[in-house]
């Protein structure tokens, strides 16, 4: 080969064997690549059908950081974690909306009027109580109106209610006496829970009329007077109440409240005057007594 070929044949031998060797290069690397792609787009598959957005998005993100790929998405979408809706049980709006199962007896609709207005609590909320104490009263054997007497009494229906040495709810449960009874319930925070409380306190009443031998002496007991010689009054409110109760679930509602307000003024007070200034006049306050009565 002549000089002339060489310095011409030489440049363009090297140039083609670099050709060759970027095309090979080339080829390796898109098949590396088509093998990736179609890895991931099976991974994306099988987590769209099976994992959550949680693990498919931080899959996704660990899949394409090892390949060298950049996804632009938020940390927080990847870290934060979904805060689902609050359960529906939880709700109080939803536990309000569910009646009592079966249909409301005339005398528990009688019953949930003068409990409504003679301590100025909801129809709806009171609806629910009286269908549970009836409910509840039935199934145990206590008469459904002594356990609705005794969690107006102790509570006047205030299901958050707490006395100073630590009863609770509407039946006013020494929850760390009576622990053992919530377990079945969630714990001792059930105690304050309408439903929970009710049925812990109505099982306890009826424990106390057993032990007492007599509602009057079950009473005593209920309330922690069992070994004075005068339970204050107790058991004498609780029967009053409960008089009246069964006076209203006969469809007399206003004369149960009329002698709501006339026990309430002898015992000297009145649901209707507590919700006056103390220097209102008195005839003031037996107007606004008179009008719970002349309202049914």
């Amino acid at each position: 080969m002549s000089r002339f070929m060489q310095k011409i044949w030489l440049p363009a031998h090297a140039a083609l064997a670099a050709a060759g060797r970027d095309l090979v290069r080339g080829a390796l690397i898109v098949g590396r690549g088509t093998i990736g792609l179609t890895g991931i787009a099976v991974l994306l598959a099988a987590l769209a059908l099976l994992g959550s957005d949680r693990v498919r998005e931080q899959a996704l993100s660990a899949t394409l950081s090892a390949t060298g790929l950049i996804v632009a998405a938020s940390s927080a979408a990847v870290e934060e974690p979904r805060r689902d809706a609050e359960p529906q049980a939880n709700r109080w709006s939803d536990w309000l909306s569910t009646m009592p199962s079966g249909a409301a007896e005339p005398a528990q609709e009688n019953v949930t009027r003068y409990l409504s207005r003679r301590y100025r609590v909801a129809e709806n909320a009171v609806r629910k109580i009286v269908g549970e104490a009836f409910s509840t009263g039935r199934s145990i054997g206590v008469d459904p109106m002594l356990i609705l007497a005794v969690t107006a009494v102790e509570s006047s229906l205030n299901p958050f209610a707490q006395s100073p040495v630590g009863a609770q709810g509407l039946m006013q449960i020494m929850t760390h006496v009576h622990s053992d009874k919530f377990v079945t319930h969630g714990g001792d925070h059930a105690a304050l829970d309408p439903i929970a409380n009710l049925k812990v306190g109505s099982g306890i009443l009826r424990d106390m009329i057993r032990r007492g031998g007599s509602v009057e002496r079950g009473l005593q007991l209920y309330v922690g007077a069992g070994n004075l010689a005068d339970d204050g009054g107790y058991a004498g409110r609780v029967l009053g109440e409960m008089a009246r109760i069964k006076l209203a679930s006969t469809g007399e509602v206003r004369d149960a409240l009329a002698a709501s307000l006339r026990a309430a003024g002898a015992s000297g007070g009145s649901p209707a005057a507590d919700l006056l200034p103390a220097a209102a006049s008195a005839a003031a306050r037996s107007a606004l007594a008179a009008a719970d009565v002349r309202a049914i």
